[in-house]
């Protein structure tokens, strides 16, 4: 792992912590028993519903045919896996409050700065590590002639628990994001960033989870999110105040997919949040299945498609790893208490940065974010979605630095 550029941590780690160098390795046999999978899973005929292009009732035939073909023949992995490997990988071995170890995997690029400030990067769902590889390899391109001592940042991205190649949750028991939370900021800290502290960023889960660990851990100094769920005021009364122009028309927009989305595009949390067991075989045994189900998400809710080859990679990512059943407690948890999912912003008290996404699912007005008084950064753009580090990386990049910079 020495000889990859940026890899050297930069403090020492306790050995109960094992941390070790990691790379993805899939079998030949799993990416071939992949492509007879494809080959062999028949596709629905074409209906009045898998018909329209637009995705009003879900993805389309014709984009999921060409999606599973390219899939089995012209994608390649192996080009993937080699682009991941390029990077500093990591697993550590955390322990939990019950003593419970857990092994969490995580992309890295390390400084030889002795100010070098560390950033969390935490994925969301169906997200995963994937969402932050066109901000590591533009990071790496912009300091490798400088060296590592010239990077101002530490950059960590892990895989959830439950995601990717970190460990699975307890099989005895509930996990919930608060649980991931206590994790990351435990990892944070056998990496050695108690001192001067870090700072925490995220989207989708990963902004929930963010926002928990900068409730819990005083070591975390800042937090950013580019997906915020806050309600309006109390007595706001939302489609008067839109009839009486209080809304700028990005905002009445927003305000206006929202509550379609929350009409039409929200059977996944009913599905995987009322049915985790039969959503988690039914989904992450089949290859089109999973297909269908995230490259949906990634297609509908991104402002601009992403390239075909990441949808498959994130997909990929699920595949080879299984870990579709255990990736959608957070649906659970939406139903369960949505509340404590997605208000943690109320218990925050370290400087919160805001990006606003114009095509993100859900983005409220300006007024019920200064009306909550949490919000110290915020910056308003008009484009992006809900993907927003893998649609716009050097966007996302840039709000993320002008914000440590004024506030760290």
């Amino acid at each position: 792992m020495a000889a990859i550029p940026f890899s050297t941590p930069p403090h020492p780690v306790a050995s109960s912590a094992n941390l070790r160098p990691f790379t993805i390795s899939v079998p030949d046999a799993e990416i071939e028993k992949l492509k007879v999978l494809l080959k062999l899973s028949p596709i629905a005929p074409p209906n009045w519903e898998n018909s329209r292009k637009d995705g009003y009732f879900g993805i389309s035939r014709e984009v999921l045919v060409e999606l599973a073909k390219y899939w089995q023949g012209g994608y390649d992995w192996r080009k993937w896996e080699s682009t991941f490997n390029s990077l500093p990988q990591y697993k550590i071995t955390v322990f939990d409050d019950d003593s419970k170890p857990y092994n969490i995997h995580f992309l890295a690029l390390f400084s030889t700065n002795p100010s070098a400030i560390p950033i969390l990067f935490l994925h969301g769902w169906p997200g995963s590590i994937l969402e932050f590889l066109p901000l590591f390899l533009k990071l790496r391109s912009r300091y490798a002639s400088s060296g590592p001592a010239s990077l101002p940042y530490h950059i960590i991205a892990p895989h959830f628990i439950g995601f990717g190649f970190s460990d699975p949750p307890p099989a005895n028991r509930g996990f919930t994001h608060v649980d991931n939370a206590r994790l990351m900021s435990k990892m944070m800290h056998a990496l050695g960033f108690s001192e001067p502290g870090y700072v925490v960023q995220g989207g989708d889960l990963g902004a929930a989870t963010a926002l928990v660990v900068a409730s819990i851990d005083p070591v975390c100094k800042l937090v950013h999110v580019n997906l915020l769920n806050i309600p309006p005021p109390p007595d706001v009364d939302v489609e008067a105040d839109i009839r009486a122009g209080k809304y700028t028309p990005d905002e009445v927009a927003s305000l206006m997919s929202a509550k379609e989305f929350d009409k039409r595009g929200t059977a996944f949390i009913k599905l995987d949040g009322t049915r985790p067991s039969t959503a988690g075989f039914v989904i992450g045994s089949s290859p089109v299945g999973l297909l269908a189900w995230i490259g949906e998400k990634m297609i509908g809710w991104s402002d601009e498609t992403p390239e075909t080859d990441l949808i498959l990679t994130n997909v990929s990512l699920y595949w080879f790893s299984g870990c579709y059943p255990t990736s959608i407690y957070l649906h659970r948890l939406i139903v369960d208490d949505y509340g404590a999912l997605t208000h943690g912003w109320k218990t925050v008290n370290v400087p919160l940065g805001y990006s606003w996404f114009k095509k993100e699912i859900s983005s409220p007005p300006k007024t019920w974010i200064d009306h909550t008084g949490k919000v110290s950064w915020y910056r308003k753009h008009d484009k992006g979605g809900h993907f927003a580090a893998l649609e716009l990386p050097e966007v996302l990049w840039e709000d993320v630095e002008d914000f440590v910079k004024e506030f760290w």
